[in-house]
């Protein structure tokens, strides 16, 4: 029995309060280039298509380098990893005012941000698991909200700034947004950067109930339908979100909505996920992670066919309220999953791995979703496109283990003994 006096420490508030401020700050890559796509198009008159495109190329990039920074922050530590990623934000920021060309649009959008990606949410994400082992899912919650509150807040500035002063000034302002952000996190990685608890030599902890194969290397792993259930399931629902995070605002647009109403609605969905990631990990501190997860999935999936019936802009705004829900409660959850399953000492490395595919799923809901748009003339073919993986998201995570159907750990251990 836990008899803490205090939900957290001092020191665990701290941890949370960092992590909030930096996914505050990159929310501002991931969920802010639907506004982009008109002044873009506008401007060069590229087509949906091609900036559809770059959006692929950050997911791409970000879900491959995943998996590096996830097995750099095991070894090394989260806050050096950190700190490039915050470096690579703010320059890829401020060099996206000055493009020109589709093809630096793709550089600075589409590269330097996806590294940037990876170097932040894997190893933020797997330094919560590592650090926390009571009220987990809450602090999860708390320090993913940050996310859904830097999209509510900026979302809605960024379309006014664009209306008013254009896009290049609007990348400047999101680069110096977060270079201020960054500021007082670096501080709390100087205070705490001996407190984040390195997995290298520890074991596996005893009381800890997780799936048998875990203790098994990575090869083991991944032959284990666990884990593909676990990426298939973080593909999938990022085709069904990606869709609508990246058109929604044109889709908007195009269905009579004033821009800066239309930009609004990616400021709901923000809302949306800062309450859904807080409540998702209450939740899943009560019935755990799995079912917590399949509810988050259905209030992001359920809404989408309501988008084919020409919504009114109150409609949207609704749709946009669960979708954010479902995808708040989608970011806290997949770090709880890989921690529930496969413990500490890999939490890094597979939550990379699990967000290689969540990227993949991203850059081709987003892709298609534009690709569709371009070939029949509307957005109802790419609705039910992302309606139809969300429907496959939810029953793959149907098909993870139950938490209570798992065995205790085993000590990992390498026996270079000869058989006699």
């Amino acid at each position: 029995m836990n008899n803490r006096k205090y939900i957290f420490t001092p020191n665990e508030y701290a941890i949370i309060v960092y992590c909030f401020l930096l996914l505050s700050a990159t929310s501002f890559l991931n969920f802010n280039f639907g506004i982009f796509i008109k002044p873009l198009e506008g401007e060069f008159q590229w087509s949906r298509t091609s900036i559809s495109s770059a959006y692929s190329i950050y997911m791409i990039i970000g879900s491959f380098a995943a998996i590096l920074t996830g097995e750099l922050s095991d070894r090394y530590g989260a806050q050096k990893i950190i700190l490039i990623g915050m470096l690579l934000s703010g320059v890829s920021l401020f060099l996206a005012s000055t493009l020109n060309t589709i093809w630096e649009f793709y550089i600075y959008i589409g590269v330097l941000a996806g590294l940037s990606r990876s170097a932040l949410n894997t190893p933020i994400f797997a330094y919560i698991q590592k650090t926390f082992d009571y009220k987990r899912g809450l602090a999860t919650g708390i320090a993913g909200s940050g996310g859904g509150l830097g999209i509510l807040v900026i979302t809605p500035v960024v379309g006014y700034l664009i209306i008013h002063y254009g896009w290049r000034p609007s990348y400047i302002v999101l680069a110096s947004v977060f270079f201020v952000l960054s500021i007082p996190t670096l501080a709390i990685i100087l205070f705490s950067r001996n407190n984040e608890k390195t997995t290298d030599t520890q074991e596996f902890p005893p009381e800890e109930n997780i799936l048998s194969e875990s203790t098994k290397g990575m090869k083991v792993i991944m032959k284990h339908r666990s884990f593909w259930s676990i990426l298939g399931s973080h593909s999938c629902d990022c085709i069904c979100h990606s869709v609508i995070i990246v058109h929604l605002v044109p889709f908007a647009i195009e269905s009579g909505v004033p821009r800066l109403e239309a930009a609004t609605l990616l400021g709901m969905i923000g809302l949306g996920a800062l309450i859904g990631r807080i409540v998702a990990g209450i939740i899943s501190d009560r019935i755990g992670a799995k079912w917590s997860l399949f509810i988050s999935l259905t209030c992001q999936t359920l809404p989408v066919p309501l988008l084919l019936f020409n919504p009114n802009f109150t409609t949207m705004l609704l749709i946009a309220s669960f979708v954010g829900l479902g995808l708040g409660g989608h970011g806290t959850m997949y770090p709880i999953v890989t921690r529930d399953y496969y413990g500490k000492k890999r939490v890094g490395i597979l939550f990379g791995t699990f967000a290689t595919g969540a990227s993949l799923g991203m850059a081709t809901g987003s892709f298609l979703g534009g690709a569709i748009h371009d070939l029949t003339g509307t957005y109802h073919a790419a609705f039910m496109f992302s309606f139809f993986f969300g429907v496959c998201s939810l029953f793959l995570v149907w098909l993870y283990p139950e938490k209570n159907n798992l065995k205790p750990a085993e000590k990992e251990k390498t026996d270079f003994a000869l058989n006699p």
